[in-house]
């Protein structure tokens, strides 16, 4: 019987069905995910990785770097690898929550060409999966799907294969994590009835969200307070920049990953329609993420600095200093609004 949620969902049931079957057909994976990975995508290789081990299959998680220490204290972080962490001989390499190689890491190259084949779940729009040397085995990548770690629920609920709490924990705090506590606008009936469906399996909503953001570290507050200061507004106050730089992450401490959802404190800002975060954790090397609310797409505007994302959440990477890339990104956000109409953008 089809599951309520799923007729939320437009889905391609065959792609699904067929990602099951080259799963069914291995018994040796290596699962990853994107770089400096998030909460949808380490409940994802953790909830599939898991479950795979639970069906008596060889799974080898792993990420470039150790998981962020906030994000510890899901079931099964234990299992995780990174660096130079040795591999099987032989391996279906899943990729979850991207669809760049590049994006796994330094091990890119290697990890693609030892696989004998290549799985890619993804909800962000595809970019180039014709980058993978030919392995692609078979992918499934829905933008309209909430979480990645909804795509993973479809797959082992599509395999029958039993879901346990650490399971069920795992792909709901993805879903908590990418819909921001049910607050963005990719919430919908269906994250509400398939968060239910993990509960119901076991997974605890209060454990996982006093886990997900009641668990930073005094750096991490630190760190906030000093970028709170650089927060200013232009446009008529619809467009929202906030930064922080090597000198902040070395006076508090602080690590990259403590930097997560700062930009959602711009975004809350009444007036602002895009937000910016503007993080350089080393010298010239900067990192971007964008919000808006409701009428701009900020993949796109991602999209021209290399990177990408979703209509309401995208960011990018830069060799620049977080200066240079305030003022590139500002000039165009200017643009737009101005040739939007009807809003005075000047400073």
């Amino acid at each position: 019987m089809i599951e309520a949620f799923r007729s939320c969902l437009k889905l391609d049931e065959a792609a699904i069905k067929k990602v099951a079957e080259v799963l069914n057909s291995s018994d040796s994976f290596v699962v990853t995910c994107h770089v400096r990975p998030d909460g949808d995508a380490v409940g994802s290789i953790l909830g599939l990785g898991l479950a795979l081990k639970d069906a008596g299959r060889g799974a080898v998680i792993y990420t470039e770097e150790p998981i962020p220490e906030r994000l510890a204290f899901l079931p099964g972080s234990e299992f995780v690898v990174s660096g130079a962490a040795p591999m099987p001989e032989r391996f279906i390499l899943v990729v979850l929550d991207c669809n760049e190689p590049v994006r796994i890491g330094a091990r890119f190259a290697e990890l693609v060409e030892k696989a004998s084949g290549v799985v890619v779940l993804d909800h962000h729009r595809a970019k180039i999966l014709d980058s993978w040397g030919g392995k692609i085995s078979v992918s499934y990548i829905e933008p309209g799907v909430f979480a990645t770690g909804a795509i993973v629920y479809l797959v082992i609920e599509e395999l029958g294969w039993p879901i346990s709490d650490a399971v069920a924990s795992n792909i709901y705090a993805a879903i908590l994590s990418d819909t921001g506590c049910f607050c963005h606008s990719n919430t919908n009936e269906a994250a509400f009835l398939m968060a239910a469906k993990m509960v119901g399996h076991g997974a605890d909503p209060y454990a996982i969200a006093n886990g997900l953001y009641q668990n930073y570290s005094v750096a991490r507050q630190r760190l906030l307070a000093l970028a709170l200061k650089t927060l200013e507004l232009k446009g008529r106050d619809r467009i929202g920049l906030m930064q922080v730089t090597p000198d902040m992450f070395k006076i508090c401490g602080a690590s990259e990953s403590d930097t997560d959802d700062f930009v959602g404190y711009v975004r809350a800002l009444r007036s602002v329609e895009v937000a910016v975060f503007i993080k350089e954790v080393h010298e010239g090397q900067t990192y971007v993420s964008l919000r808006s609310k409701s009428f701009y797409n900020v993949s796109e505007l991602a999209q021209e600095f290399g990177g990408g994302g979703h209509v309401r959440a995208a960011g990018f990477r830069m060799a620049a200093s977080a200066s240079e890339v305030r003022g590139l990104l500002l000039n165009r956000l200017i643009q737009d609004f101005d040739a939007l109409g009807g809003t005075d953008v000047g400073d």
